[in-house]
């Protein structure tokens, strides 16, 4: 028999539904090693026991009226769909809900199941999307995060990154940004940090042209930028990170060649 998805659109409601019933099994339950969460201003989690081990302790303890939900299914191939939404919540008793989360759900067909291979949540959403006759747009950014990992397009070339005894190989796309910190950089990875033996310059040194400098002390990858403005770049994970005054017409500049180059 043919493997065949479930229906997406009415999974991710019922995942959102459980979820603010206080129940995340639903969820769980349709995790695999691969799954990503992303949160706004958390970091990354990779996997369903790191995913668990991060959510269960932030479980609901009382129910939470959902006062509006919007869902927009949008077909990425045979064995990948995606699902927006954008839900109004409050305590119950309100004449409207006082929170606008928007959610990003990415589903993968593995094996014969269905399995959440990306949840990107976004709960400093404050006005709804505007369903225009193309209909929302994809968060891009959060996709291509896993883009590779969905389509197992084979690994780039490795960072390697001295730390103490230890030496590292670093898939460049797995880095957010770099810090410098007492002269030595550490690497905002999406599962951890590193601190490295280098100075920035020297790290900066190795990264592909989807790198940019921001600043001196930071470099960002720019796949995941999601806006800039005066005087800081945000990026997906909700951190905002500095870009100095007397540079920013340049570093604005060289972030958009970048990011639509």
């Amino acid at each position: 028999m043919k493997a065949a998805m479930e229906d997406t659109l009415a999974l991710s409601r019922a995942i959102t539904h459980s979820y603010y019933a206080g129940d995340m099994e639903p969820y769980f339950a349709h995790l695999c090693a691969k799954s990503v969460w992303l949160g706004t201003g958390g970091r990354v989690r990779i996997g369903e026991s790191a995913i668990r081990s991060r959510l269960e302790g932030i479980v609901r303890k009382k129910p939470v009226q959902i006062y509006r939900e919007d869902y927009y299914p949008l077909g990425l191939t045979s064995r990948c769909a995606a699902v927006m939404a954008e839900v109004s919540v409050g305590d119950p008793g309100l004449e409207r809900g006082d929170i606008t989360a928007s959610y990003t759900f990415l589903y993968q067909l593995i094996g014969m199941e269905t399995k959440l291979v990306l949840l990107h949540a976004n709960y400093e959403f404050l006005s709804p999307f505007a369903l225009n006759e193309d209909g929302p747009k994809l968060e891009m950014s959060a996709y291509q995060f896993v883009r590779d990992i969905l389509l197992e397009i084979p690994p780039k070339k490795r960072l390697t990154i001295p730390c103490g005894n230890t030496t590292l190989f670093v898939q460049p796309d797995m880095i957010f940004y770099i810090r410098s910190k007492n002269r030595k950089a550490e690497l905002f990875c999406v599962d951890k940090v590193i601190q490295s033996d280098l100075s920035i310059s020297e790290v900066n040194a190795m990264l592909p042209e989807t790198f940019c400098p921001i600043h001196r002390c930071y470099t960002v990858n720019t796949r995941y930028v999601m806006s800039v403005q005066r005087y800081e770049v945000t990026l997906i994970t909700g951190e905002a990170l500095p870009i100095p005054y007397h540079s920013y017409m340049q570093v604005k500049s060289d972030l958009e060649r970048r990011i639509s180059g």
